[in-house]
């Protein structure tokens, strides 16, 4: 009698379609910016909210990155805006893309998870160094003469919502008389949307003030500084989803005036917080103070102080001003110069571990190096590529 032969359970293939859609995942946007080409299929896929959330998710894709804005003042259509990798075996940062488009001449005023944020000929514009998407807004309000406009970027991880909001300040007669509004962009379907008036639901509590340039968005929340006065400053908030404008009293020292404040104050997250650093005694004495909001119902803050050791000191006592521009998740902030030198350097500040070095930058062209007048802006983005729109509304 001949025994059957016991057959193997078959294993189960997945489909094409997931193994493809799995790989694709695992590609840097650059190329599946070029695979949208391949059909219909492929570009309605790698176009979609669905794809762009699964590839966010891919863990191994995390890598800090400089994005470097060069523009000439004496030629207003002379610009560059330059892509920096992490050199890991030297210590520096490296130049290895040069993402200069048409129309993207900038100061670079805030950063989003993959997004540089910035304002061009007076309109505020969003733009995605993966993708190359740039969308411009149309301004809020026409310029006019004593009057201050800053634009500031937002995105509300809930609703998926990217939201643009303009404060504007008149000063009148040295602060003694002082008007401010403030206008929310609300994007609609295929791209559309408008410029709608907000204002605060207790204006008894928020007071009439100058934003200062550049915000921060942490869950959900555009934070920015502003001045109600000569000496006072305000930390104003503004929430995506309930629309609400906040306000809160910045600390600080007597002595401090307007000029010198704007000048050594920056606004970033640190710790999933929203946190003011202090430089003005850093080039003397070595000294930044970390001001971080934990309770805004009752105005609290908490302050820490963060010492330089003695043989760091002299990266900071010279002649070169810095400012710090954007934190790292682990902790550190760089600070970058205010002009352009050669060779040109950043410094990065490890502040749990009280830690700075230098870090130089290589491959920007020489002839920047030359220009009589220049604007240098640098701008670290410690998040993974985006293949957002911002476009997107609602579900997909």
């Amino acid at each position: 009698m001949r025994m059957k032969r016991r057959r193997r359970p078959e294993m189960r293939i997945p489909s094409m379609d997931v193994v493809t859609e799995e790989i694709l995942t695992r590609l840097p946007a650059k190329s599946l910016m070029r695979f949208k080409c391949v059909s219909k299929l492929w570009s309605s896929l790698i176009s979609s909210r669905y794809f762009s959330n699964r590839f966010h998710t891919v863990p191994s894709r995390s890598r800090p990155r400089l994005y470097m804005c060069l523009k000439d003042l004496n030629d207003s259509h002379n610009s560059a805006i330059l892509s920096l990798a992490p050199d890991i075996k030297s210590s520096c940062f490296v130049v290895d893309n040069d993402l200069t488009i048409p129309r993207l001449g900038c100061y670079i005023l805030q950063y989003l998870p993959g997004f540089i944020c910035y304002t061009s000929w007076g309109l505020p514009r969003i733009y995605n160094p993966a993708t190359r998407q740039l969308v411009t807004f149309p301004t809020a309000i026409p310029p006019e003469e004593n009057k201050i406009v800053s634009y500031y970027f937002g995105h509300d991880h809930v609703s998926d919502q990217y939201i643009v909001v303009c404060s504007t300040g008149v000063r009148l007669r040295n602060f003694q008389e002082m008007r401010s509004e403030h206008r929310v962009f609300v994007l609609k379907s295929e791209g559309r949307g408008f410029w709608k008036t907000a204002a605060p639901t207790c204006p008894d509590d928020f007071h009439p003030h100058i934003p200062t340039r550049g915000g921060v968005c942490i869950d959900g929340v555009i934070y920015y500084l502003g001045w109600t006065d000569s000496y006072n400053s305000v930390l104003v908030s503004f929430h995506i989803r309930s629309g609400d404008f906040k306000m809160i009293k910045v600390p600080r020292r007597d002595g401090d005036e307007l000029p010198g404040r704007v000048e050594n104050v920056s606004l970033i997250e640190y710790g999933g917080k929203v946190t003011l650093i202090v430089q003005t005694d850093l080039r003397e004495k070595g000294r930044l103070d970390l001001w971080t909001v934990e309770d805004a119902g009752s105005n609290k803050w908490s302050r820490r102080t963060l010492v330089l050791h003695p043989s760091q000191l002299y990266l900071v006592n010279n002649n070169i001003r810095y400012k710090v521009k954007g934190t790292t998740q682990n902790g550190k902030i760089f600070l970058i110069p205010h002009g352009l030198i050669s060779p040109f350097h950043i410094l990065s500040y490890d502040l749990q571990r009280n830690d700075m070095k230098k870090m130089e930058i290589k491959g920007v062209p020489e002839h920047w190096f030359s220009k009589a007048k220049l604007t240098v802006t640098v701008m670290l983005m410690d998040q993974s590529e985006r293949l957002s729109n911002v476009m997107h509304t609602g579900s997909e």
